[in-house]
């Protein structure tokens, strides 16, 4: 009987991921990218709701929740990162797939023609999807089109484009048998209860000899061994050895996933797994928490250095300051500064302070004249930013 194979599931988790990768930067959530770092905009998109850099500490809380989860991940799934998911893997399995469905069609050399081809399609699609990743794929390929006004970008997408083409040709698996230090930094990670690959040591004694499993290993181990570094958990010894192993009678395969190194183990918290979920658990608490309750409208002032204050017909001096308004909604709003409390009868605003039209999740810089209304100089007072009749934002300010 057919034992169930591993490389069909592999690669269909591999490509749901490609097609991930590749459709993302052309989804919209709410009018807004699904996920994109916009540069442009200085904004960071997460399915729809839009983080600007002037709300930094919700980045640096997004991008710590993402190494809690890759640690999180690595602590319980141990190498199936570098067999299934990685990048270098994910590409490297799909040239040669490509290039072993010709193998079996066309001469040898034909087959080496479609590898490179292959391989620089490959490269030409990642280097334009990194770019999607920052910038509307609208806006990427209107300027690698017109590729004369924008030479630095097409230098970086020439350099991408080289830089994986040499990756798939020449450098290959090597990357991560010789360079990659995440194996060594998996190790450190390993928990009670981690899967990997296992050789099941109580049926050493069924094993043939055949090294089918050595043979079709990318990494050149032999899993016999024990765990080793280098293996990145891809299961392809577990197909070979269930390939064999079938056509005897009562066969099954000598090679399987396994959560820790006990007969018959079943996923267990051990205690790098449970500080990681509760990292997890918290983080995504706060970073929720900071999401839901973070201010629509930004609201900063301070005085323009460089200007010397203005003397007015009257004789009296205003003072130039500088105001930064954002509009973190979706939709446009009109703005308004006004000074609050009792400070508005001693002193008066000039410059555009009414009726400033701002975009959707977008920011504008307004330059005004702070005017005491008397030879005594106003002591700290308050400036509201006020949308319709809703107050939207208050800065203290001392001129």
């Amino acid at each position: 009987m057919p034992l169930p194979r591993i490389t069909r599931k592999r690669q269909f988790v591999q490509f749901l991921l490609l097609a991930a990768a590749l459709l993302i930067p052309f989804v919209s959530f709410s009018g807004n990218p699904l996920l994109r770092m916009d540069i442009g905009k200085m904004t960071l998109f997460m399915a729809g709701v839009p983080l600007r850099i002037d709300q930094f500490y919700l980045v640096l809380l997004v991008t710590l929740l993402l190494v809690i989860l890759f640690l999180l991940m690595t602590a319980v799934l141990g190498r199936v990162w570098c067999g299934w998911l990685c990048p270098q893997t994910v590409f490297n399995d799909m040239t040669e797939l490509v290039t072993l469905l010709f193998n079996k069609r066309v001469p040898p050399y034909v087959a080496r023609v479609v590898e490179h081809l292959t391989a620089l399609i490959i490269a030409k699609l990642v280097a334009f999807n990194l770019f999607c990743w920052f910038m509307t794929p609208e806006r990427v390929l209107t300027d690698l089109l017109h590729f004369s006004d924008h030479p630095a970008m097409l230098s970086v997408f020439l350099l991408l484009t080289v830089s994986g083409y040499l990756n798939l040709i020449l450098v290959k698996r090597s990357f991560c048998r010789s360079y990659c230090p995440y194996g060594r930094f998996q190790t450190a990670l390993m928990d009670a209860g981690t899967l990997n690959i296992s050789f099941l040591e109580e049926v050493r004694g069924r094993c043939l000899r055949c090294n089918a499993c050595v043979r079709t290993c990318p990494m050149g181990i032999d899993i016999r061994e024990g765990f080793q570094i280098e293996c990145i958990g891809c299961g392809r010894c577990i197909d070979a050895c269930r390939g064999v192993m079938e056509r005897k009678p009562d066969g099954f395969g000598l090679i399987d996933y396994r959560f820790g190194s006990e007969k018959g183990g079943g996923f267990r918290f051990g205690t790098t797994t449970i500080a990681l979920l509760f990292a997890t658990v918290l983080l995504v608490g706060v970073l929720t928490w900071g999401v839901a309750g973070r201010s629509q409208d930004a609201f900063a002032v301070q005085r323009v250095a460089t200007a010397e204050p203005r003397r007015l017909p009257d004789g009296s001096l205003a003072q130039p300051w500088r105001a930064v308004i954002g509009n973190r909604t979706e939709a446009p709003r009109t703005y308004s500064i006004r000074v609050a409390g009792d400070a508005a009868s001693g002193v008066e605003l000039h410059g555009q302070t009414r009726d400033i039209e701002i975009a959707a999740n977008q920011h504008r810089e307004i330059i005004f004249m702070i005017h005491p209304l008397t030879t005594r100089q106003p002591g700290k007072f308050q400036l509201q930013l006020v949308s319709g009749d809703r107050i939207a934002a208050t800065v203290t300010i001392s001129p």
